[in-house]
């Protein structure tokens, strides 16, 4: 669905962009590393927005979901919550959530809602 295509995005250009929304995949559990890509970018966290989401039912979720546990962590780089005012990382999960189209495109929407308030 494009998750680990979106972290590679973040862990390569994220001089680029500002908004991230992976879903259902990760790139490591390693939130040290995640942390390490924007220290080393120079930027700060109030300079990107990570809306996550994923489904409980959805193979990949339980490491999803352990790769952005592992990055809230890091409490200097991300920090939970639901606007950018306060933090940078939202992760939202759905109950009986799948691998799937129609859950990929509830995510999708929820976040292009949030983005562009």
């Amino acid at each position: 669905m494009g998750s680990v295509t979106t972290w590679h995005t973040f862990e390569y250009c994220l001089d680029y962009f500002r908004y991230f929304m992976p879903s259902s995949g990760s790139l490591t559990t390693d939130g040290d590393y995640m942390a390490s890509i924007v220290r080393e970018s120079g930027h700060d966290w109030d300079d990107f927005f990570i809306f996550a989401a994923s489904g409980t039912e959805d193979f990949a979720y339980s490491s999803f979901r352990r790769q952005i546990q592992a990055m809230e962590d890091v409490e200097d780089v991300f920090r939970t919550a639901d606007n950018e005012a306060e933090g940078n990382l939202w992760f939202l999960v759905q109950e009986g959530g799948t691998h799937s189209g129609e859950y990929a495109l509830q995510y999708f929407y929820n976040g292009m809602c949030w983005i562009w308030k």
